[in-house]
């Protein structure tokens, strides 16, 4: 028989032994389900920056505008643009040139909104200019609030003009002032 001190000892190494794999078991072996937590509601809301970046809407018919901007920034279904420069199309043909300050196009209507707005005409050069332009994205119109109209021997203010594109015809209202300068071109 072995002495009392010994047998203390292996089963001092043993019990250690038995603990270090029941400790070993429950950590490495045995699965835990692991819980995910949700972000605060603050933290959820992102915003992404693009720069030199450009928004497009593409239709059945073709490009309907085209807005580049040296700033982007996109919050939930909203693209915020500042210095904006870019087309409106007709049945995918460059109808109007745009500039403008700021805007901002909805994702999910794909409706735009723009202000200190410059339209320049492509084919003829008449120019535009307002305080808003929004183009909705279900109609195939835009409108410009606050219009200031410079055409050949032609010039126009009114509260809003709104140009029809399937039919390509512009119509001024509220408080149309048009002035005929004969003799210039």
């Amino acid at each position: 028989m072995a002495p009392k001190s010994d047998s203390r000892g292996v089963l001092l190494f043993l019990g250690s032994l038995a603990l270090l794999g029941l400790l070993v078991g429950y950590f490495f072996v045995i699965p835990h389900p692991v819980t995910l937590q949700e972000p605060p509601a603050e933290e959820k809301r992102t915003t992404i920056l693009l720069e030199e970046a450009e928004v497009t809407k593409v239709s059945a018919r073709g490009r309907e505008w085209t807005l580049r901007a040296p700033h982007i920034e996109k919050q939930g279904d909203t693209v915020v643009l500042s210095s904006i420069v870019g087309t409106l199309f007709s049945e995918g043909m460059p109808l109007y040139e745009v500039r403008a300050q700021t805007g901002r196009v909805l994702l999910g209507t794909q409706s735009v909104f723009l202000k200190d707005v410059e339209l320049c005409r492509v084919t003829t050069g008449e120019r535009f200019f307002g305080r808003e332009l929004s183009w909705q994205g279900e109609r195939e119109e835009f409108s410009v609030v606050g219009v200031r109209f410079i055409g050949q021997g032609v010039r126009a203010e009114c509260g809003e003009l709104v140009y029809n594109v399937a039919e390509k015809k512009a119509y001024l209202r509220g408080d149309v002032v048009v002035r005929l300068e004969m003799g210039k071109p």
